[in-house]
């Protein structure tokens, strides 16, 4: 089964849409439009480094939404699997993968800091991100800056990208996930809808 896809680009204040590419053609380049002057090519350029960061992160797949303008981005994830499955019924996620990530409110809050950390760590013009997880009548949502997690975690993650010869890992224990949690993640109920 071949899918299309093409992406929305906040570029200058507004949103332009990309080519319709196949999703099995899709290169692992940058793209080779030559843009008319500096900050276009810039846009264009942070643009393929968020896209290719977003496909490489943990639970990539769990990703329903994702926009950036200029240096914040934000990214919303599916939050039960009967919605996941409903709207990306070809992907070979189970329920057992699902349950993985936000089985719990331990792992949902883990996914985060680690999504946090790991979108500051390798995308270097990002400024400021929010994360929204609707799960079981509940919203879970981050939005913090680079300088905010910088501070939290006392290291510059700027300096911390994984290059060809070395990796970094970030190791936590219990109490620091609560002292992120309690500082940066916001739960909010969420309304039934009425039938």
């Amino acid at each position: 089964m071949r899918r299309k896809s093409f992406s929305i680009v906040f570029m200058k204040n507004t949103f332009r849409i990309g080519h319709l590419v196949e999703d099995n053609c899709q290169s692992q380049h940058a793209p080779t439009t030559h843009p008319q002057n500096k900050a276009e090519q810039l846009a264009a350029r942070d643009t393929y480094r968020f896209r290719t960061a977003v496909s490489k992160m943990k639970g990539s797949g769990l990703v329903k939404h994702y926009e950036l303008q200029s240096t914040r981005a934000k990214l919303v994830f599916y939050g039960d699997y009967s919605t996941y499955k409903r709207h990306v019924p070809h992907q070979a996620f189970t329920r057992e993968h699902f349950q993985h990530y936000f089985g719990s409110e331990d792992l949902i809050c883990e996914f985060l800091l680690d999504t946090s950390i790991y979108l500051f760590k390798e995308l270097h013009f990002l400024n400021e991100i929010q994360l929204d997880i609707p799960n079981h009548g509940k919203l879970y949502t981050v939005e913090l800056t680079r300088s905010e997690l910088d501070e939290h975690m006392n290291c510059d993650l700027s300096n911390k990208k994984d290059g060809h010869h070395h990796r970094f890992f970030y190791i936590y224990r219990d109490e620091e996930l609560d002292q992120f949690t309690n500082q940066f993640v916001k739960v909010k109920r969420l309304r039934r809808k009425k039938r």
